[in-house]
């Protein structure tokens, strides 16, 4: 009976707590003065900005240092760094003229410092250092773009063509990219010639002088499918997946993963080759590969490989003879850089829109390929590192250029 009596006393006692009402314990001096301004700062400008080096203050107040500053006429920001940060990174100037900058101490209590005026000349802005670096050539199909962007800032790409006949200029395509190179192509355009131009933009509004070009897009057309598989000495094109058939590389799908694609066996040696019959003879300008759904730059998708070409119904199966043309060694690229981590965008190049693969001179000019009916392909490796053994998969093939008889 006493045992009931002492649990019930103690579960009354634990209902009395429960209902008062919690206290606040606020660590907060709301009395405390501002903290210490700073007394010196070091500056040291940078593409579209300028890093702030000084000495934090031994104050138990203080909780960061703030900077005001404005990047163009009626555009305030600011930044922040914490007590354990040294610096404070600017950026977003529209110009590089000397503009002054207002440095803060602000206490835990929200207090601040007066301000210590700081006078900033910023480098370059982004965008208009990287329109000085834009180069714009014709493309195969269209036109290309290539930049470098030293300062890895997150930019949009404008490309604007204008309408002859309503002499009004429109966005065709919009590229976004942080990488510190890289070129961009738009292909679908007529051969002839055409007035485009570029605007680069970052995310404080600034956009650089409108970039303007005349430039006469390389000819070129698809090759027609469907296609047909040519049997060769030497090729490993049997599937290792019942119904993920050769000729699914030409079946115009390449959306639904082990579906619409072909894959080769996982017991077969590298190099694996294949050989297609186009149906027509062709100077190809180049070759678009649409990877594997789902596992674009990933697994058992082509990563390294080798084109051959040949007009002959009946050729030398060894492809070192005269009467196979080698057209090049291509290296599959994933734009953003990544490694093993695919993005949304490597996704959507890889496999939706295709990765392409052109025949360049030198330069980097367009310069079709001979002449050539069959196609030779030819993987030695793939995303997973595989040199040795293991399966190819590709979705889709397209191929482009000069049709010139079929």
């Amino acid at each position: 009976m006493k045992k009931s009596i002492y649990i019930l006393s103690f579960a009354f006692l634990l209902l009395l707590l429960g209902c008062k009402e919690s206290v606040r314990i606020d660590l907060v001096d709301e009395s405390k003065p501002a903290p210490v301004a700073l007394d010196e700062v070091m500056v040291k400008s940078i593409l579209g900005g300028a890093v702030l080096k000084y000495q934090i203050p031994n104050d138990k107040n203080l909780l960061c240092i703030k900077a005001v500053y404005e990047i163009s006429p009626g555009h305030v920001y600011e930044t922040k760094s914490s007590v354990y940060v040294d610096s404070l990174v600017l950026k977003g100037f529209a110009s590089s003229e000397t503009t002054q900058v207002k440095v803060y101490s602000v206490g835990k209590n929200g207090k601040e410092s007066k301000p210590l005026i700081v006078e900033v000349t910023p480098g370059t802005p982004v965008v208009e250092d990287v329109a000085n670096t834009l180069f714009v050539r014709s493309a195969i199909g269209g036109v290309k773009l290539s930049y470098a962007n030293l300062s890895g800032e997150d930019l949009i790409y404008d490309l604007i063509q204008e309408d002859i006949e309503s002499n009004r200029w429109e966005v065709v395509k919009r590229f976004y990219s942080g990488l510190k190179t890289g070129e961009f192509t738009q292909r679908g355009m007529e051969s002839k010639p055409t007035n485009i131009g570029v605007l680069i933009s970052d995310r404080w509004g600034n956009i650089s002088d409108t970039i303007k070009q005349t430039i006469t897009p390389v000819f070129e057309e698809e090759v027609p499918k469907p296609w047909s598989h040519k049997e060769m000495v030497g090729d490993s094109w049997k599937e290792g997946v019942p119904g993920l058939t050769i000729d699914k590389m030409w079946d115009g799908r390449w959306d639904v993963d082990a579906l619409f694609l072909w894959a080769s066996s996982k017991s077969t040696k590298f190099p694996q080759s294949f050989t297609i019959d186009l149906k027509c003879e062709v100077e190809i300008t180049r070759i678009v590969e649409h990877q594997r759904p789902v596992y674009a730059y990933l697994d058992t998708s082509v990563k390294e490989f080798e084109l051959f070409g040949t007009t002959l119904d009946n050729p030398n199966p060894d492809t070192n003879s005269d009467d196979w043309i080698k057209l090049g060694r291509f290296s599959s690229f994933q734009p953003s850089g990544l490694t093993g981590s695919p993005t949304k965008e490597d996704f959507q190049y890889g496999n939706v829109e295709g990765e392409n693969f052109e025949f360049l001179d030198e330069n980097g000019d367009p310069k079709p390929t001979p002449p050539v009916r069959y196609l030779r392909w030819r993987t030695y490796e793939t995303w997973d590192g595989q040199t040795e053994m293991g399966e190819v998969i590709i979705a889709e093939l397209e191929v482009y250029g000069k049709i010139l008889k079929k």
